[in-house]
């Protein structure tokens, strides 16, 4: 695995695809067979062991492969050697280990293959995924637009692929290709992660903070309710105010200078264009507080102390921290 892919916003990479996987050496088939299995569905080859799946829980075990995976945000399908049923989905939701922890869920409901017991066991099929990143809300992030991309075709009641009793992402094993289909769209491969920006951010650049800086106190905190698995933030109010600001593109008054059709002259006219505009502050504010989790209050001057007393004076308070 590349390591420039440990990079914010990066693409998606493909981390195994059983389409694209190598034949064990040794593994012969005779020319009859071959031609045989052109007349198999691919649900059918799979089934047959005419691909090259893997199975999931030795690939889990592998020190490499945890490597890999951690702190990635992942987007799988797997097909369970007791049933033709293909599941999809994703995980590593909060980055670390979350993503082989949720792939280890389903040794522990299928186990290992074995000889006596070949319906024990579930085959990786497709794992891609991206490293996780806290500024992109799972809803924006790449391996969930393609897992909804995947539900939002196969709950269509004209496809008729839903299995009563089964969520959507669960369908029969001769429909995979439609899945494939999907998952190679161009239009579905590059959905990319959106950052949220966060009011941090704009302070850290607009007041940069120094060592005088520091939290006075905790104002205030939000903790979502249901079955919302997101980390509490709080409201810290600090010794100083970031000066917030809102500008707008104006255009410069200068005339537009003539286009050159030459494509050699193209970035030439793309810094005309530039040259052209000016930003124009529209509003200025303020502001002293900004929206943290626990795991940042506690590293700036003075959190960890605000915390306290805030947990203290709050005992009743419902936190999620983890």
């Amino acid at each position: 695995m590349s390591s420039k892919k440990k990079v914010f916003n990066n693409k998606m990479e493909v981390l195994f695809d059983y389409r694209n996987n190598k034949p064990k050496l040794g593994r012969t088939r005779s020319s009859s067979a071959a031609r045989n299995n052109a007349m198999y569905t691919a649900g059918e080859r799979i089934r047959a062991k005419e691909t090259n799946s893997v199975e999931l829980g030795p690939w889990l075990d592998d020190f490499d492969n945890k490597k890999k995976i951690y702190n990635m945000r992942l987007f799988y399908v797997l097909l369970p050697n007791s049933e033709s049923v293909v599941k999809f989905g994703v995980a590593g939701t909060q980055g670390e280990a979350g993503a082989w922890g949720r792939l280890h869920q389903y040794i522990n409901e299928y186990g290992y293959t074995s000889d006596l017991n070949a319906c024990t066991g579930i085959q990786l099929l497709y794992l891609a995924g991206n490293q996780y990143n806290p500024r992109v809300q799972l809803t924006d992030s790449e391996v969930f637009q393609k897992e909804r991309a995947c539900k939002q075709y196969f709950r269509q009641p004209e496809v008729n692929a839903h299995i009563l009793g089964r969520g959507f992402e669960r369908f029969k094993l001769e429909r995979i290709q439609e899945l494939f289909d999907i998952i190679d769209d161009p239009s579905n491969k590059d959905f990319g992660d959106v950052e949220t920006e966060r009011r941090v951010s704009e302070r850290l650049s607009q007041q940069n903070l120094t060592a005088d800086d520091y939290v006075v106190k905790i104002i205030g905190h939000t903790t979502k309710g249901g079955k919302s698995k997101a980390m509490t933030q709080y409201t810290c109010y600090w010794n100083r105010p970031a000066v917030l600001t809102q500008k707008k593109l104006v255009k410069k008054l200068n005339p537009n200078p003539r286009k050159d059709s030459d494509l050699r002259d193209a970035e030439i006219d793309r810094q005309r264009d530039i040259d052209r505009f000016q930003t124009e502050e529209t509003s200025r504010v303020e502001d002293h507080t900004t929206k943290e989790f626990f795991k940042n209050v506690v590293l700036f001057k003075g959190g960890a102390k605000a915390m306290n007393i805030y947990r203290a004076l709050h005992p009743e308070g419902k936190f999620r921290d983890k």
